[in-house]
């Protein structure tokens, strides 16, 4: 035989033998699932999840945010401790400790820092924020914790390959936007033109128990967005009220919310 003739034969044999170990390898990619009621039933299970974890949750954290104008402040190492559905406290550090504490239940949110030694308590920070139950928002965006009622979904549309599920909460409208896997690409609450949107951008842990590692948060009116990276999850059955609270020393000055950003603002930039 000649050489020629022995190349094309070792060619079609590489061929065959490449074209039946394909054939024989398993298929792990999967088109998408067009099914409603599949994909609702996958969401149910992954949130179902979720819930469970989110009694007591305690990570690190690490945030970076872009305010309106494009200034971007550093970004900083926290320490986050949540528990579901409404409480929250944000412990936010810097080489030379804590720069910022934040906590919050419910419609209350108070804040510290220490550098400036100024702190604010506010019973009724929704109505400030403009968004109902800022602290449960902290927790259902952070564990993707959003639970659409059955009429959403009996109404949800699909736009493309996702499945967007809308209802009501009082004044504020809200929507999912849930993917194949049953996890939520994207979610929005918004009253009266103002609002955020949160985008989760990866995910972490076991098939059936996943937790956001990589979330941003967007202001719909174009005044900034915040990006969260959530490593070192750990869960507890009860959640620890003591570790949560964040307390105002007697002698800080009392100041407003915006005076309160303004001055972590001024901290961040050195």
């Amino acid at each position: 035989m000649s050489a020629a003739r022995e190349g094309i034969a070792r060619a079609v044999a590489i061929a065959a033998l490449a074209s039946f170990l394909g054939s024989c390898a398993p298929h792990v990619v999967r088109p998408p699932e067009l099914s409603l009621e599949t994909r609702e039933a996958r969401y149910g299970q992954t949130l179902a999840a979720r819930e469970r974890a989110a009694i007591a949750v305690e990570a690190d954290v690490v945030a970076w945010a872009v305010l309106e104008g494009d200034r971007d402040l550093p970004g900083a190492q926290a320490r986050l401790l949540l528990a579901s559905p409404d409480a929250f406290r944000l412990r936010v550090q810097t080489l030379l400790g804590t720069a910022l504490d934040l906590g919050g239940r419910g419609d209350s949110l108070t804040a510290y820092v220490p550098a400036r030694r100024a702190g604010v308590q506010v019973a009724n920070a929704g109505d400030s924020l403009g968004l109902r139950e800022p602290a449960r928002f902290v927790v259902r965006s952070l564990g993707a914790l959003w639970r659409p009622p059955a009429e959403a979904w009996a109404s949800a549309t699909w736009r493309d390959s996702l499945l967007e599920a809308r209802w009501l909460e009082g004044e504020d409208s809200l929507l999912v936007a849930v993917g194949s896997s049953g996890h939520p690409q994207a979610a929005t609450i918004a009253r009266d033109g103002r609002g955020v949107r949160v985008r989760y951008e990866g995910w972490q842990g076991d098939r059936g128990a996943e937790w956001p590692a990589r979330l941003t948060i967007d202001d719909l009116q174009g005044r900034g967005h915040v990006t969260f990276v959530v490593k070192n999850l750990r869960f507890a059955g009860t959640p620890d009220w003591s570790r949560l609270a964040v307390r105002i020393p007697k002698d800080a000055t009392r100041v407003t919310l915006t005076e309160l950003r303004h001055a972590f603002e001024e901290l961040s930039a050195f």
